[in-house]
């Protein structure tokens, strides 16, 4: 897979999204389709020449950077009128919270992600990673935490989110597996919450496996896609989706089916996320890219874990991934589904559940034991007019004992003698 070459014109087979339905993830809740010609053109095309599905930059080949970016998409992509994640907004917009996007790097110059990008590190050069010839990473983050911008249609997942970019490579099919371990414990030691990895190998090493546990052994929730750049082959396991501790990601389409079928069991998807006909940016520029394309589906789910993270602050990271599993759109059938785990993730509702498991109660089985309600006792009338009885007994008694004692008194005072009365 080539990435992103945006240009003032789209490049062939590509249109800009005029509007967009909400998918429906294969026998989930939502409804199917999208609806507009262009979009489905974009979809049935494949792939842009923004993130295509080539074989990648040949070795020692030079690689082509993307160019500037000035077409706007004006309408609303489908992923995000899918996944409405402003209704979560007025809870969380990520509050600054630290992502690092493992991947090509990210730049700092795109528009949409104006002083939310740090330096982050390249290590395959040891400098800053806040530049990206490719596009790919940066194409990722604009998913993640792109601003609203007047004109564009975009806004990423979690757009107050802070993006630390990790360079590994500067072809996204070319990883090496050890400069991809270092990316990930650069990620974590560089204050990511969160972090979303968009490349992968087809090997584990003992650095890649000894990468991942320090992260989780950091609290840091790694997402990555089943689905990654220069993973074609069927059957083949991606890392490091593939390794324990790791939210992984598959990609769908508008119409809920997956992009690809051929990942490995070892690699089974938690989630899913849109992986096609995707509306983001390039490194420079005003304006947008349209694209499909393998390992960005991992920044929806990065997002949701963003806002997640940074409105329910007490979760650890097995806390998050198991909110996001539990709150997605399933699909119908037994969970997880080999193509799409536990579905695709919802945003809002992964903020706002309340979910009874993280408040230390236990969810009842249906239909456990009968609900017993207590009903107050019937009234006895008996009662109340015995009741209403004594009471007037009592008081009348009151009344009685303290007439006698005025009558002593004033016998007292006349020392017994009756009364007299006058005579006229």
């Amino acid at each position: 897979m080539t990435e992103p070459h945006p240009g003032d014109r789209p490049p062939r087979g590509a249109r800009p999204v005029r509007a967009g339905a909400k998918p429906r993830v294969a026998g989930g809740r939502r409804s199917a389709v999208v609806g507009t010609r262009a979009l489905a053109a974009v979809v049935a095309g494949g792939v842009l020449t923004g993130m295509p599905v080539s074989t990648g930059t040949p070795a020692g080949a030079a690689v082509r950077c993307a160019v500037p970016a000035r077409t706007v998409v004006r309408a609303e992509p489908w992923a995000q009128r899918a996944m409405a994640p402003e209704r979560a907004w007025v809870l969380t917009r990520g509050g600054g919270l630290v992502v690092g996007v493992v991947d090509t790097g990210v730049s700092a110059a795109a528009p949409a992600l104006a002083g939310s990008v740090l330096p982050g590190r390249d290590v395959t050069t040891n400098r800053a990673a806040n530049v990206d010839c490719r596009g790919h990473g940066t194409f990722l983050a604009g998913l993640l935490a792109a601003r609203p911008t007047t004109g564009s249609g975009l806004a990423g997942i979690a757009p107050g989110a802070r993006i630390l970019p990790i360079g590994v490579a500067r072809d996204e099919q070319q990883v090496d597996p050890g400069r991809l371990a270092t990316g990930i414990r650069a990620a974590v030691d560089g204050g990511a919450r969160i972090v979303a990895v968009g490349v992968a190998t087809a090997t584990a090493p003992a650095a890649l496996r000894a990468a991942v546990r320090y992260a989780t052994g950091h609290d840091v929730l790694v997402v990555a896609s089943t689905d990654p750049p220069g993973m074609t082959s069927s059957g083949a396991p991606s890392y490091p989706a593939a390794l324990p501790g790791v939210l992984a990601v598959a990609s769908i389409q508008s119409d809920g089916r997956p992009v690809s079928s051929g990942q490995a069991a070892t690699a089974a998807p938690a989630l899913a996320a849109p992986g096609a006909g995707l509306v983001s940016i390039a490194p420079r520029g005003n304006g947008n890219v349209v694209a499909s394309g393998s390992g960005v589906a991992v920044a929806f789910v990065a997002g949701a874990a963003a806002l997640v993270r940074d409105y329910r602050p007490s979760l650890n990271a097995a806390q998050v991934a198991h909110r996001l599993e539990a709150t997605a759109d399933h699909p119908t059938g037994r969970l997880p589904d080999p193509a799409l785990g536990y579905g695709m993730v919802d945003p809002v509702a992964a903020v706002t559940t309340a979910l009874p498991e993280e408040s230390g109660e236990s969810t009842p089985k249906p239909q456990d034991r009968p609900v017993e309600i207590v009903l107050p006792a019937p009234e006895n009338r008996r009662s109340a007019h015995l009741a209403l009885i004594t009471s007037a007994a009592v008081t009348g008694c009151a009344a009685l004992g303290g007439l006698a004692v005025a009558t002593i008194r004033r016998g007292r005072r006349r020392g017994w003698r009756p009364a007299t009365t006058d005579k006229t």
